[in-house]
């Protein structure tokens, strides 16, 4: 059986077609992908599958149309840039596809501006949350969004200027290699007040400040709160993120949500990983899931309710866990996040008592970790007369450990 070829066509209307494109479409018995796509080959006599409707009923007749000849899928642009391939890969195994590369749009609007891309951040809006725009926007480089027709360039523009974000230049493209092709340079409150707005588009965003709440960690008088659940105060927050630092793309499991002041301050930092947050409350689920869609972070966290360390069954392993509630099972539910901790990875747990930090440290010595405790006592200024004096928080205690060895003696990298 023939290999399915997975053909990027470039944007517009053939113009950036390569020549090895066409000689993967000219050798193909079946033309699959989208209705534009097929268009020009509606007189070829080529048998067409357009990419119609439900995506696994057209996945499951381009496996039996494989069967009767040679298959091309083709995609816009480049196949290796946020395109159909990724769940192609769910289908198909590796050797079982010929992938033919391709121009795409986003190359097209930079030689059109005369500019490199090398160094700018990119990120796919299609048919994602609005809110994953304030996951890219970045003050030292551009950030490059693919819109969709509900994610329009007027409509990122709005949600990050009412979220705070300065003005920047702009640039919106639309219909990149087509006769209606339009670039507009613009600003992003420019943009913002548009109201035309095209369905194939990319949004370029310059560099530029970010607002206060999106520098270091919130507030503690940011978040709200459900009755009778704790919070942990912002330096606890600070140094959880710090120790736990990288956390762009990582897996993260957190067993006692509360209010979500970590889970929040995780979020906001693991870009296109998530956060699995455990919590046993429903109260406190509701505060932390309107903590995190207020800091725009929602998406990125699959909150779980339930009790550790049952709960804890069904989720994935993950490079890092944080321990904040053990409902006095401290053993039990460590026990069990070091399971789920992958080689390499960092657990860290929060205690508020000297006992619950030593049965913490004990736990993690057992399972042959190298515990390490930090103690902190933190005071935060407040305005008294023409000066200021300190107020103190309660002290806390964090434990942390590197899984770098199985039990049976397998050494592992530190992060």
């Amino acid at each position: 059986m023939d290999r399915i070829a997975v053909v990027g066509v470039g944007p517009g209307t053939g113009d950036y077609l390569l020549p090895a494109a066409r000689e993967a479409i000219a050798g193909a018995d079946i033309l699959a992908g989208g209705p534009r796509h097929l268009e020009p080959y509606r007189e070829s006599g080529k048998d067409l599958l357009p990419l119609e409707g439900s995506l696994d009923v057209f996945l499951d007749r381009l496996e039996e149309k494989r069967a009767t000849g040679k298959v091309a899928l083709l995609l816009s642009g480049d196949p290796c840039f946020y395109s159909l391939l990724g769940r192609l890969g769910t289908r198909f195994a590796p050797e079982e596809m010929e992938i033919v590369p391709g121009v795409s749009s986003f190359q097209v609007l930079f030689a059109r501006l005369g500019i490199q891309w090398n160094g700018t951040e990119t990120a796919s809006l299609h048919g994602r949350p609005l809110e994953d725009a304030l996951k890219s926007v970045r003050e030292d480089r551009g950030t490059l969004f693919l819109l969709d027709r509900k994610n329009t360039g007027p409509a990122v523009a709005a949600f990050l200027k009412d979220r705070g974000f300065p003005d920047r230049p702009a640039v919106l493209a639309e219909n990149l290699g087509y006769p209606e092709e339009r670039i507009l340079r613009t600003t992003l409150f420019g943009l913002a007040g548009e109201r035309q707005a095209g369905e194939l588009a990319l949004l370029l965003l310059g560099p530029g400040p970010l607002p206060p709440e999106r520098l270091g960690v919130l507030p503690d008088g940011w978040f709200v709160r459900a009755p009778g659940v704790p919070l942990s105060k912002a330096a606890c927050r600070a140094l959880a993120a710090s120790l736990l630092h990288p956390l762009d793309g990582q897996a993260v499991l957190e067993i006692g949500a509360g209010s979500g002041g970590i889970t929040v301050e995780l979020a906001r930092r693991t870009g296109t990983g998530t956060v699995f947050a455990v919590e046993r409350s429903a109260d406190a689920l509701d505060a932390a899931r309107n903590n995190a869609e207020r800091a725009g972070c929602l998406s990125s966290i699959r909150f779980v309710e339930g009790q550790a360390p049952e709960a804890l069954a069904s989720l994935p392993r993950c490079t890092r866990v944080v321990v904040g509630g053990h409902g006095g099972a401290v053993e039990a539910v460590l026990e069990a996040a070091w399971e789920k901790l992958l080689p390499g990875g960092r657990l860290l747990a929060t205690a508020n008592m000297p006992s619950s930090a030593d049965r913490a440290w004990k736990t993690l010595k057992n399972l042959g970790s190298r515990p390490e405790v930090l103690h902190v006592a933190p005071s935060s200024s407040a305005e008294a007369g023409g000066s200021w004096m300190l107020t103190a928080a309660n002290p806390v205690f964090l434990v942390y450990a590197d899984r770098n060895a199985d039990k049976d003696g397998t050494i592992h990298e530190t992060l």
